[in-house]
């Protein structure tokens, strides 16, 4: 109900020729009618009498919202967003006094909110363009606002993890394409950030695992003569040892992930480090044990 108070206020000390059309835009968006709110805060918005009124851009920015909020699955749905986003922007700028920038920054940060769960959204539907969009939205609205009660590192690590497994998702899909190095570029910016990540050096570790094992399924052992193979062998030993260091990391952050303890007993196997490999296959054997005593 704050806002109810602050616009009742606010129409107060407005003109009084402004007064009357900010009442009745008040009066309806009050009562639940935003479209027809939304008609007269435009109307009035046409005047430069009423677009110098603090109030009447603090209005339309709340009337915008709760249109926003009820189109969200609609196609004019971000239109209405901008507007909303526009009238506070304009709203930050002319209010000198900061009467109103306490609910402001708060309805700012929600717009943004609203970016980042799109974006998050269009990413589980594979939308890669418009998810960096609508994240370069959300980092755009809430950076100069933040005041330090919201993280947006974790923001950042969480967005780049799923850019990162939704490349992963989609090269499952479509053979056609090589999408790991796009996989690796999202998972790379999260380790730049957060060089122990579990999971993005986890999954760096097991595209070149995958990718080195695919080779070997995929050879043609009937039609490669030995210069080619050993050329082939060492190609793909090197993807092995591309893996190891990010399995390892992840190892370290989490000795008792037994994903984690399959890659490493797989990629020492597939070095022909039997030894190092039944060590990590030892411990795997020992967690499981445990588990079905356990249970």
């Amino acid at each position: 109900m704050r806002l109810l108070t602050t616009l009742f206020i606010s129409l107060l000390f407005c003109s009084a020729q402004a007064q009357n059309i900010l009442d009745k835009s008040f009066k309806k968006y009050q009562g639940g009618e935003l479209k027809e709110a939304q008609v007269l805060i435009d109307s009035a918005l046409t005047s430069e009498l009423y677009a110098a009124e603090n109030v009447t851009w603090y209005l339309k920015g709340f009337v915008y919202k709760d249109l926003f909020i009820e189109s969200q699955n609609e196609p004019l749905a971000e239109d209405l967003r901008k507007t909303s986003l526009a009238a506070f922007r304009q709203l930050i700028k002319m209010d000198t006094s900061g009467q109103y920038k306490e609910e402001v920054i708060q309805n700012l940060k929600f717009l943004a909110t609203t970016y980042y769960n799109d974006a998050m959204r269009l990413l589980k539907q594979l939308d890669f363009r418009g998810a960096n969009t609508f994240y370069s939205n959300f980092i755009a609205i809430y950076s100069p606002i933040n005041d330090g009660s919201f993280s947006l590192l974790d923001s950042e690590l969480k967005f780049h993890l799923a850019v990162g497994s939704g490349y992963v998702q989609k090269q499952k899909s479509d053979s056609l394409n090589d999408y790991s190095q796009l996989a690796i570029a999202a998972f790379e910016h999260v380790l730049q950030l957060d060089s122990m990540n579990k999971d993005a050096n986890y999954n760096i570790g097991v595209i070149y695992y995958n990718e080195a094992v695919n080779r070997i399924l995929q050879l043609d052992y009937d039609d490669i003569d030995i210069l080619a193979f050993g050329k082939f062998e060492d190609e793909t030993i090197a993807l092995f040892k591309k893996s190891l260091p990010y399995m390892r990391r992840a190892y370290q952050t989490d000795d008792q992930d037994k994903n984690i303890l399959e890659g490493l007993a797989g990629i020492h196997f597939s070095l022909r480090e039997f030894e190092i490999s039944d060590k990590y296959k030892r411990e795997l054997s020992a967690i499981e044990g445990s588990n079905s005593k356990g249970g």
